[in-house]
């Protein structure tokens, strides 16, 4: 198992510090947001002994040429950092035209040695474990596989089930944040400000987790806590209680 760190692209901070705060903290692989890749990056990921498991990241949406643009952009990012899977969520309503923007996109990843990671969520289109795998069809390429998010998962409308009749092969990553009691209906900003650090909330974590440790899921675990409250601590504080909540779930 490893356990990495998801970085918030609200964050004020550079390569290095950002660097710093994981590798301080105890995770073995980041993440790392396309705005941040530069020559720097490499270097310091590799000084610091930490993997790139995940370039953040492609959003589909329905301008096809902007978002051609967009992938190859962070087809480049992802040779540069070596990122295992480039993240891809979808904004826009899917068309008879998405499926092929999908396997050229896939395509360019490829090339560039890294898979497309689609991540199922509530927020878009693409809601649900059996959305995402018709996608992954529709990549088309040796490598892409789904992102399964606690906090997506919990509010998708998928259920235990659906989690469990998941091939384990087809899981890029995990993604493992909490869930704060819902303040509003707006799952959106639920979303981008009110999660918690896992064990701080209100998800079914524990079976969350066993549902995948007991079917023998031994992949990567990001942290992904994206919190207004949260995004006050300084970075290394964060980093810290972010690897060691998580620790508690997926190391014995």
């Amino acid at each position: 198992m490893e356990l990495g760190l998801t970085p918030d692209t609200r964050w004020e901070t550079d390569v290095q510090t950002l660097v710093d705060a994981a590798q301080r903290a105890g995770f073995s692989t980041l993440g790392i947001h396309s705005g941040l890749v530069n020559a720097q990056a490499p270097p310091a990921f590799t000084s610091a002994g930490l993997g790139c498991h995940e370039l953040l990241g492609i959003v589909m949406s329905g301008d096809v040429s902007a978002t051609v643009t967009w992938a190859e952009r962070l087809a480049e990012d992802a040779a540069t950092m070596k990122a295992r899977w480039v993240s891809t969520t979808f904004a826009a309503p899917l068309t008879a035209d998405t499926t092929a923007l999908v396997a050229r996109c896939a395509a360019m990843f490829a090339e560039a040695g890294s898979g497309m990671a689609i991540e199922p969520s509530p927020l878009g289109p693409v809601r649900t474990i059996r959305a995402g795998m018709d996608l992954l069809a529709a990549a088309d390429v040796e490598r892409a596989g789904l992102v399964i998010d606690s906090w997506n998962f919990s509010f998708s409308g998928d259920g235990w089930d659906d989690l469990a009749g998941l091939p384990l092969e087809q899981i890029a990553y995990i993604q493992f944040a909490d869930a704060l009691s819902p303040a509003t209906t707006n799952l959106t900003n639920e979303a981008l400000n009110r999660r918690a650090m896992p064990g701080d909330g209100v998800l079914e974590l524990d079976r969350f987790t066993s549902t995948l440790r007991q079917r023998g899921f031994d992949g990567v675990v990001s942290v992904q806590v994206l919190s207004a409250e949260l995004r006050r601590l300084p970075l290394p504080d964060f980093a810290r209680r972010a690897h060691d909540a998580a620790a508690h779930y997926w190391t014995d």
